[in-house]
């Protein structure tokens, strides 16, 4: 069972993490039906919670892996729909965006949720993630950097070695590998520091792998559009 295998790789990366007293606790049942907590039985039959926060943030450092490792236990069993693997062979989450919509070669952007979806021409959803995106204020240029939002195409694309030619201010060369922009200097890129909440000066981060996927497989320029929202 595809789901088996996957709860197997997550605990072999995870072993060391979630052996931790600092972040498990014995739980009840009920505890595991909170959205907070991500929960497993450990090799003494024990109930296990542990912080959804906690378990995310590790799990993206090995998204670069295409090993994606956020796990749902509703009751006593993780849910058979939450997992699936693609063609591609990536382990991928439905993060609880709609399977369906009824526009074709689309990535919605969430910033309220920090995920991305890409569906395509068919409006059926193919690849999701995690994404991290503009904050309320950088002390740097002295503003507000939340992303634009809307609905936008992308107008080009770069590869790996795309860096920026703003940030650092002064200097540029941030690293953005696979970015695409949408609006004037605003792009999806990739990046090694996707936390849980939004932290760029405006452009929308996510792991170098989602953003190498994006632009080499699913974006084409001047017609792929991205709809952003918080």
């Amino acid at each position: 069972m595809k789901l088996k295998r996957y709860l197997v790789a997550f605990l072999a990366v995870f072993l060391a993490f979630l052996t931790s007293p600092s972040f498990a606790f014995k739980s009840s049942k009920s505890k595991c039906n909170s959205p907070n907590y991500i929960c497993v039985v450990n090799a003494n039959g024990e109930l296990l919670a542990f912080p959804r926060s906690y378990v995310r943030q590790n799990a993206y450092k090995n998204r670069q892996q295409n090993v994606y490792t956020q796990f749902h236990q509703r009751h006593e069993n993780f849910g058979a729909d939450d997992d699936y693997e693609d063609e591609g062979g990536h382990f991928s989450h439905d993060y609880n965006l709609p399977s369906k919509i009824s526009s074709g070669n689309i990535i919605n952007v969430d910033l309220g949720q920090l995920t991305w979806g890409a569906y395509d021409d068919g409006g059926n959803l193919v690849r999701s993630g995690h994404v991290s995106g503009g904050k309320k204020y950088c002390p740097d240029i002295g503003r507000s950097c939340r992303t634009v939002t809307g609905t936008f195409t992308i107008y080009t694309k770069k590869g790996e070695d795309c860096k920026s030619k703003i940030f650092p201010v002064g200097k540029g060369g941030a690293p953005m590998p696979y970015c695409m922009f949408f609006r004037g200097g605003y792009a999806l890129h990739g990046s090694n520091a996707v936390p849980d909440y939004n932290a760029s000066h405006g452009c929308v981060r996510m792991s170098p792998s989602d953003a190498e996927w994006l632009n080499l497989e699913f974006v084409r320029v001047g017609s792929t559009r991205v709809n952003i929202k918080y």
